[in-house]
Formats: C-alpha cells, sequence, structure tokens
C-alpha cells in the first residue's frame, strides 16, 4: 500500500446516492477513512469511497471554495506494478 496525494478529479468512481447524515459529517469534519483507489492502465480507479467521492463531488459543486476538497487522503493499493518501500530491518545490512 501506498499514500499518496492525487485529485479527486483524476479518480474515476460510480456516483452514488448516499444519506444526508454522511454529506452533513464530511462537511463539518472532512473524511475520517482513506479513499482507497488502485492503479489501472494508468488510471485511478476507486475500489473503496464512492459514497465519499459522490458527496465531495457535489460539495464542490455548491461550494467550489470548500477548504477540504484537497486535503483528501487517498491510498493506492499495489497491485504489483508498483514497488514500495519495505522495512528497513529486511534489508540486507552487510
Amino acid at each position: 500500500m501506498r499514500i499518496t496525494k492525487i485529485s479527486y478529479q483524476n479518480i474515476q468512481f460510480c456516483y452514488s446516492d448516499y444519506s444526508k447524515q454522511l454529506y452533513d459529517s464530511i462537511l463539518r469534519i472532512g473524511f475520517s477513512f482513506p479513499i482507497k483507489v488502485q492503479m489501472i492502465d494508468n488510471q485511478c480507479v476507486c475500489i473503496d469511497g464512492h459514497k465519499r467521492l459522490s458527496v465531495l463531488s457535489d460539495i464542490l459543486k455548491n461550494d467550489p471554495s470548500y477548504h477540504r476538497g484537497d486535503q483528501v487522503c487517498i491510498v493506492v493499493e499495489n497491485n504489483g506494478d508498483m514497488r514500495s518501500n519495505d522495512c528497513w530491518r529486511g534489508r540486507n545490512t552487510h
């Protein structure tokens, strides 16, 4: 798993219905859990967080100056074609 910063506009996701409570919560405190995406053919595809991205897109439609829209934590799942940093203890030390 690799944590990286990417724009939410570059993520392919299925717009999903969501509750008013989810909308209000994201508007008030932001995201409590990161969005998970996977790189497929050089495109970011959402694998967890469709509703949260739907809320974010609606919030930004209603208020383009929403200050948390650029502070979304997105986790890019490693599908084997990216090198991720391993633990230093597992490296050759001689």
